[in-house]
């Protein structure tokens, strides 16, 4: 573990003070540039000049997602404040296995020394909690359980079968939602020997498909696993067990029992179970993570593959996808958007194509329609302009630029020149940073 206290801040460049009004600036507006800006500072490994670590460590105790990226650029000299000043008590960042923070009366601190752990050391974090367990109330011990999707592993098996033997039904329930996740788990192994149980492919007579049987009655662990008779009235029982089942099985199991994503999705089931299987492996996709199956699902579903789906997609095949047309009626929708989600900074050039080209044709609607606002307008497009402004490449504001030259509405106009603006004062940001002026 890497202590800010122990960094040698002599070692480390200073951060120009042109940079320290950019990112204070940045700060201010919520940029969605910020993440490019913070990975190109820890990149030169810059600290803040002595004078503006106040001002950083008062911005990290404001702004929580850009809260350890700020504290790594105040750096010792920012820790030496927290211990000095009670208001910053959150952001000390010890990492001992005694610090004063995780032994505080006060649950805010032992959730902020709970919060960093689990970023650098989450075996240490689960540990620490192992010990302190019987000692937590219930609403407490929920919420540390809520704070372990941030490292989730194998560490944390034994703390969340734990859990499922809580007293308290909230955890319980928290311990069943994550152990979902983990499919590697003896949570998971248990629920795969029922869904081997259940469900077995059958190749004779005709084509191979998928033949569901279900148990007259649960094993005696299931209620501990979570399945339970709860949802019956809504679903049936049966299909209601078998969702439990599905939605916490690994998804390997079905791999070798029949094949790839594709093979599995692709597969005849009988019909009253259809919908279910389909549905739960869905969700399964989504706890477990799993690209191979989220691409599958992005192939065979197009734009009805759900949000959560296709965020989970590999990057590269969501790029292709694009690339392709597959997504040019809906490029610039919601469903686009999550299409981009998650791609690394900057996108590819190809990509600002086709986002631009897209625009462009929403600009020429625009001008037809006469109207001033309207679907086509570019205020129905703000999210988009936006995210073109922190993610398309540095390079892409050529074509921004010419996009404005060919528009005949002067508020797309304004629209294509301004987000060219912004990525301009993007590279300037990061040439003080690159440069050290």
């Amino acid at each position: 573990m890497i202590s800010l206290r122990t960094d040698r801040t002599a070692e480390r460049p200073t951060l120009p003070a042109s940079a320290i009004a950019h990112v204070m600036s940045l700060l201010e507006t919520r940029s969605p540039s910020l993440p490019e800006w913070f990975e190109v500072a820890e990149a030169y490994r810059y600290v803040a000049p002595a004078p503006t670590v106040p001002a950083l460590m008062e911005a990290a105790r404001t702004y929580l997602e850009h809260r350890e990226a700020l504290l790594r650029l105040a750096g010792p000299r920012g820790q030496y404040l927290a211990d000095h000043n009670p208001a910053w008590a959150q952001l000390r960042r010890v990492g001992s296995r005694r610090d004063e923070l995780w032994l505080s009366p006060d649950p805010d601190d032992r959730l902020a020394w709970f919060d960093y752990i689990r970023t650098v050391d989450p075996a240490l974090a689960t540990e620490e909690l192992d010990i302190a367990w019987h000692n937590e109330p219930a609403d407490l011990r929920r919420e540390f359980l809520s704070r372990l999707s941030v490292g989730l592993g194998e560490h944390d098996y034994d703390i969340l079968e734990r859990g499922l033997d809580d007293p308290s039904p909230p955890v319980r329930e928290r311990s069943i939602q994550l152990l979902r996740q983990l499919p590697e788990s003896p949570f998971a192994e248990r629920m795969a020997t029922r869904a081997r149980t259940w469900v077995r492919l059958e190749t004779k007579p005709l084509r191979p498909r998928l033949v569901i049987r279900l148990p007259g009655s649960l094993d005696d662990k299931a209620p501990r696993d979570g399945i339970e008779d709860v949802g019956a009235q809504y679903k049936g029982i049966g299909k209601w067990w078998l969702r439990q089942v599905v939605t916490a099985t690994p998804l390997a199991l079905w791999e070798a029992m029949i094949g790839s994503p594709h093979d599995v999705l692709r597969i005849p089931i009988e019909k009253q179970w259809h919908e279910v299987m389909t549905e739960s492996w869905t969700a399964a996709t989504v706890l477990q993570k799993n690209p191979a199956w989220a691409s599958a699902l992005l192939e065979r579903d197009g734009r009805n593959t759900d949000r959560r789906v296709v965020a989970i997609a590999h990057p590269r095949e969501r790029i292709a996808y694009i690339l392709a047309g597959h997504a040019d009626s809906y490029l610039l929708g919601v469903d686009g958007s999550a299409l981009l989600d998650g791609i690394d900074r900057p996108w590819p050039l190809a990509i600002a194509h086709k986002l631009v080209s897209a625009l462009e044709c929403e600009a020429a609607k625009h001008t037809a329609s006469g109207e001033e606002l309207g679907i086509h307008s570019r205020h129905s497009h703000y999210s988009t302009l936006r995210s073109a402004q922190a993610r398309f490449p540095l390079e892409a504001g050529a074509l921004l630029l010419d996009a404005a030259e060919r528009t005949a509405s002067t508020d797309w106009q304004r629209a294509f020149t301004e987000t060219a603006s912004h990525i301009e004062a993007r590279r300037i940001r990061l040439d003080v940073l690159r440069g050290g002026q």
